[in-house]
């Protein structure tokens, strides 16, 4: 009797024992992501690209608003006009014609164009157009430069390296009471149309390379960032689209608040981007997820992009045409110096 009453309790403490086990301890969750790696970088294509870079810009310039012109009339002093400014709409008015329009067209186009309405009350009158000022050709350039704004271009003449210098060159500060070097040239860019180009700028400005010291174009954007930078920038579909002072152990999850929260409209697979813009580690993560409890919360390093987009986009090229107009003007609104440091919440 003794011996069935003992296997009887045996058998109930393996049953309450397997019961435990199966019911009562802690599930693991799984981390889950998918990771595309940076590009490998073929020098041979890259060095064919930035001779591409080089070629001399020879489309006509066209006049926009602001630039400023002398128009006279050969044997017509009273129809000269002296530093007239060209209209936000892209008009210019002078006497006994009104207002013509020259905005958008070249120079040869604009005189052919004041030319045609003069010559309704003057036969063939000799007219000359005659540039004061010209404001449509400019560059940007922002962050770690002593002084960031919009500068004029030369075409064909204004290159990286004149671009830093008219901003007063690279920005410095100090540490422990030596002087050191605030920008961050590795992660610095130039974007072109909505692209980046493959400009290496410790090769243009450290090492003289001429190669990468390219000719600037009309609205190139230049941005060199600091190298004191410990931020995450929150992009796409979040309330607000802004940077987040970086803490240790920082997750997607703890992030995504600064930027108020995520839309309805954002994709379950969103992008953080590790390393900068040109050939950085891009992970993929399901966002959707993380916050159901399925799977880990992604951590994030300092410097991390959080992209969230409406659609499950996947294309490298795509994904910077979306985030690049976001990020310029999140360093626009940064501060005088495009710090993003100064523009973000740390509570």
């Amino acid at each position: 009797m003794k011996k069935i009453i003992l296997f009887a309790f045996s058998a109930f403490l393996a049953l309450l024992a397997g019961c435990t086990a199966d019911s009562f301890a802690p599930v693991a969750i799984p981390n889950h992501y998918s990771v595309k790696p940076p590009e490998p970088v073929n020098e041979r294509d890259l060095t064919e690209q930035l001779k591409k870079l080089h070629t001399p810009d020879t489309s006509p310039y066209k006049i926009t608003p602001g630039d400023q012109f002398d128009i006279t009339v050969y044997e017509h002093p009273e129809l000269t006009v002296r530093q007239i400014i060209v209209t936000p709409d892209g008009f210019v008015s002078a006497p006994l014609i009104g207002p013509v329009k020259i905005g958008g067209l070249s120079l040869v186009e604009a005189t052919e164009a004041l030319k045609k309405q003069i010559s309704q009350y003057i036969r063939k009158p000799l007219v000359s157009l005659i540039p004061i000022r010209i404001n449509g050709y400019n560059f940007t350039i922002v962050g770690r430069v002593n002084v960031p704004g919009c500068y004029p271009i030369s075409i064909g003449n204004t290159r990286l390296i004149d671009a830093v210098a008219m901003a007063r060159g690279l920005s410095e500060g100090l540490f422990h009471g030596d002087t050191v070097e605030l920008a961050d040239l590795e992660n610095a860019y130039i974007s072109r149309d909505g692209r980046l180009l493959p400009v290496n700028f410790q090769k243009a400005l450290l090492r003289g390379d001429p190669l990468h010291n390219i000719p600037l174009k009309n609205g190139d954007y230049i941005y060199i960032p600091s190298v004191m930078n410990s931020t995450v920038a929150l992009l796409g579909q979040v309330g607000k689209p802004t940077y987040v002072g970086f803490k240790e152990g920082m997750t997607v999850l703890q992030a995504l608040p600064y930027g108020g929260g995520l839309r309805e409209t954002h994709s379950d697979e969103i992008k953080v981007i590790r390393g900068g813009l040109k050939n950085p580690v891009v992970y993929t993560v399901n966002v959707t997820k993380m916050q159901e409890g399925k799977i880990m919360d992604f951590p994030l390093q300092a410097n991390d992009i959080v992209y969230v987009p409406a659609d499950g986009i996947s294309d490298w090229n795509v994904i910077v045409r979306k985030i690049l107009p976001s990020l310029q003007g999140l360093s626009m609104l940064a501060g005088p110096f495009g710090n993003p440091s100064a523009y973000w919440s740390n509570d």
